[in-house]
């Protein structure tokens, strides 16, 4: 360190003697009690931070400090500029935490509102023993899991997981009653300090199964239109499809159905070679009924037309209010002009083809 530079007398700094100026300026840094300059020196030798690197952890504890330059001593004072602090809670603690996934044990399918268990290993790759009455816990990712309301899963009393060792804790599941695939997922937690390890995940495929309605017999349904179930099959129906507000209705070659049938003129100007069918389960029976018109080459009608207002055939008329619901089953159908006796052009129809609607 550099000796003191306090200002002189004006005398002094303009003194041409041959002793250094800092010996003339002495005996005033002393009665005036001057810091000097060595802070000003000193900063050549410290690091330049520059305000871009943002994050910095404080010197004395563990608290981590965003966009300021405060550091907490032990003692819990601070000193410096605005600090915010993150919450410890919601971080990941520090290295004496730590747990790695050795297995996981889900049931990979449950019925709607089964309940199950599952288990999950995870060893002790900390430094710190895990007990129930130091907080260390199995919890649901994010506080909440699909299948169960418990969100901790808590050790035993009398079990400690000392480093290195494993421990296998079991999650009591319960399927929801919707059908769907539900993603589980849980990590160790040290209540009031943070979340740490391996996160230990699983799909589980939850389904409804009901008995559901009878396959469709065209001998057996229930006719709201022309009566077609002894029509010849001459195409086939090879799906149905739905895209863009769509209901498409997929023949399996150009030289079939609405692409030959013959045009026969609705009303004296629209022209038309066919209809679609929709048959649907209803007090123990199947109803067959038309809902639109075909045009020449048409596969697609809008999704919103299979409704009871273009069926307007009771019991599925406009004033039932019938729409499909998601996840009815349904069985859909193309024949050539049937919902009318006129007009009408060929006998010749699909193959029915069940569909679940989305």
């Amino acid at each position: 360190m550099r000796p003191s530079t306090c200002p002189l007398p004006r005398s002094s700094r303009s003194s041409r003697s041959s002793r250094p100026a800092w010996v003339l300026g002495l005996p005033l840094c002393a009665l005036l009690g001057c810091a000097g300059d060595d802070a000003a020196d000193d900063v050549d030798d410290l690091p330049i931070t520059s305000a871009s690197q943002g994050l910095s952890a404080s010197a004395g504890g563990s608290t981590t400090t965003a966009g300021g330059s405060s550091t907490t001593a032990d003692d819990g004072t601070s000193s410096g500029g605005d600090t915010t602090t993150t919450d410890a809670s919601t971080t990941a603690v520090d290295v004496d935490d730590d747990a790695e996934l050795v297995a996981i044990a889900l049931p990979t399918s449950l019925a709607c509102g089964a309940a199950d268990v599952g288990t999950i290993t995870l060893r002790n790759n900390g430094i710190t023993t895990w007990s129930r009455d130091a907080g260390y816990r199995l919890g649901a990712v994010d506080d909440s899991d699909p299948l169960t309301a418990a969100t901790r899963v808590d050790l035993p009393y009398d079990v400690d997981v000392t480093p290195g060792d494993s421990y296998s804790f079991t999650v009591d599941l319960a399927a929801p009653e919707a059908a769907a695939l539900y993603t589980s997922d849980w990590r160790m937690v040290r209540e009031g300090v943070g979340w740490f390890g391996d996160t230990a995940a699983a799909d589980v495929d939850v389904s409804c199964e009901s008995d559901g309605p009878p396959a469709l017999d065209l001998s057996d349904v229930i006719w709201l239109h022309t009566d077609i179930s002894g029509w010849p099959e001459t195409m086939t129906l090879e799906s149905v499809t739905f895209d863009g507000g769509q209901i498409c209705m997929n023949h399996s070659g150009n030289d079939e159905g609405v692409f030959v049938w013959p045009i026969e003129l609705l009303n004296g100007d629209t022209e038309v070679v066919g209809n679609p069918w929709v048959f649907i389960y209803r007090d123990d029976a199947w109803y067959g009924a038309t809902w639109e018109w075909l045009r020449p080459k048409q596969t697609c009608k809008a999704v919103t037309s299979v409704a009871g207002d273009h069926i307007k055939q009771s019991p599925f008329d406009a004033q039932s209010g019938w729409t499909p619901t998601s996840g009815e089953t349904l069985y859909f159908m193309v024949s050539a002009l049937a919902r009318f006796p006129n007009p009408s052009n060929v006998s010749e129809r699909s193959n029915p083809l069940k569909v679940v609607w989305p």
